[in-house]
């Protein structure tokens, strides 16, 4: 079981950009400037001790999930084949398709983690598991950015695809029945 657990993740991160594309892309220092700059909220406790920004984290990060499955959703219902045919680039391994897959696993696999961290929180509220916990949030909300940019470059691939000639089949005379 844990085998193909192991090749997704792989394939995933290879697809991601792995280290590379983790630490190039901006919405993690943004997410990094933001848990400085808000560190009031996540060093705010309430009268028994917990940190009260990770309830906004558990209460959030769900709708964010179903986001991530609607948007998913959406590319795959609205792919004709002359559309899904130019997105998957004749089955290529690095095709635009598995690149926007391996894109919506890793918003997935940050609101996961934001999930388990705020949960973290809630369980061990000290400064390091909020400021930790914080991060990944921030990291998770920004990650959302950046995956509503994939549908919109995949909303511009259906667009322009729309303006292909579409292949016809010869159809029967109506007439001839």
């Amino acid at each position: 079981m844990a085998k193909p657990a192991v090749r997704i993740f792989r394939t995933y991160w290879r697809l991601y950009g792995g280290f590379s594309a983790l630490f190039g892309s901006p919405y993690l220092y943004v997410g990094l400037a933001l848990t400085g700059l808000l560190a009031p909220f996540w060093l705010e406790v309430d009268e028994k001790g917990g940190r009260l920004w990770a309830q906004t984290a558990i209460d959030t990060v769900p709708s964010m999930l179903g986001f991530s499955m609607g948007g998913m959703a959406i590319m795959l219902a609205f792919s004709n084949a002359s559309i899904f045919g130019a997105i998957t680039q004749k089955g290529s391994p690095t095709s635009y398709f598995v690149t926007v897959v391996a894109n919506f696993y890793h918003f997935i696999l940050v609101q996961t983690l934001a999930i388990l961290s705020a949960l973290a929180c809630m369980a061990y509220p000290n400064d390091f598991t909020s400021a930790v916990g914080f991060f990944v949030f921030s990291y998770a909300i920004l990650v959302g950015i950046a995956t509503a940019g994939q549908l919109l470059g995949t909303a511009q691939i259906f667009n322009a695809s729309a303006s292909l000639p579409v292949s016809k089949e010869p159809q029967p005379d109506s007439d001839e029945r």
